[in-house]
This record gives structure tokens, C-alpha cells and sequence, in this order.
């Protein structure tokens, strides 16, 4: 009988320890999602202009509307990338007080969740041609990148609002 109380609690902390070394386990400050690109999309005129002329032979007026068509597909990428990592610091600052919930799996598992959204729209398109494989590319990252921001937030909000409860 004695052996088996021992057994009891030494499961017993055995889970208390593993519970406190998850919650223990660190979180990154900014999110690394490890997609192709990531921050460092370059939105800056001459960036775009550079690369419409090295994959088309358009006239001038050709050229500078597809920069400008090329560099607000990356500046919408940019401002999406940047929102997302700003959301993410309230989510983990919002879930990281609770020890009992597993955040280091969550922000694995959203991971996971935003390279399958990126994966899901590749598949859906042919990529285009000309200047259209950096704008389909730029929008398929923003797409998945503003999904994720709403996710987050929408999670930190429904938290939030629950702890004022």
C-alpha cells in the first residue's frame, strides 16, 4: 500500500514538473514563420523597377505601371508582415501569464497552420508570368500573413475578454 502511494505521487509531480517545464519553455518575442522571403521583401520603388526591367522588355510607361503594380502587392505584404508580428506580441503577452496552457505548442502549431495556408493558395494558382510571379507570390503571403493576424487577434480578444469575466 505504501509502494503504491509512492508511485501515486511521485506521478503526480512527475506531471506538476512536466506542466511547469512546458509552461517554463521559452516563447519566441518575434514570430519566425520560416517562409520563403520572410522580412525581407524589399517595397522600395527602385527594388521594383529593378525587377520589371530585368524580366520584361516593356516600354517606359509599361514598365513604371508595373512597378508600381509590383511594389503595392510588396507593400501590402510588408504592412501585413509587420501587423502580424504586432498582434503576436499581445497574443504571447496575453496567454503567457496563464502557466497552464501549453503557448510554445500553440505558436508551433500556428506555425504549422501558416505554412499549410501558404501551400493551400500555391496550389491554386499557375504563378502567373511576367511581373505577376512576384505580385501572385507577394499576395499569397499576404493573404495567409492577414489570416493569421485575425486568428491572433481574435484569440487574444476572446482570452482577454474572458479574464474580465
Amino acid at each position: 500500500m505504501a509502494l503504491l502511494r509512492m508511485v501515486a505521487v511521485a506521478a503526480v509531480l512527475s506531471l506538476a514538473v512536466a506542466g511547469d517545464a512546458r509552461a517554463e519553455e521559452a516563447v519566441p518575442q518575434q514570430l519566425t514563420l520560416g517562409y520563403d522571403n520572410e522580412g525581407k521583401v524589399d517595397d522600395s520603388p527602385q527594388a521594383c523597377l529593378a525587377l520589371v526591367k530585368e524580366i520584361t522588355e516593356w516600354d517606359k510607361a509599361q514598365t513604371e505601371k508595373g512597378a508600381r503594380d509590383v511594389c503595392a502587392a510588396r507593400k501590402r505584404h510588408v504592412e501585413a508582415y509587420k501587423a502580424l508580428q504586432a498582434t503576436y506580441k499581445d497574443f504571447i503577452k496575453a496567454f503567457s501569464v496563464d502557466r497552464r496552457l501549453n503557448l510554445p505548442g500553440a505558436v508551433t502549431a500556428f506555425k504549422t497552420l501558416f505554412k499549410a495556408c501558404i501551400e493551400h493558395k500555391q496550389g491554386l494558382t499557375t504563378g502567373g508570368h511576367n511581373i505577376m510571379i512576384d505580385v501572385i507570390e507577394n499576395d499569397i503571403d499576404t493573404s495567409c500573413l492577414v489570416l493569421g493576424n485575425n486568428l491572433l487577434k481574435d484569440e487574444t480578444a476572446k482570452y482577454n475578454a474572458a479574464l474580465k469575466r
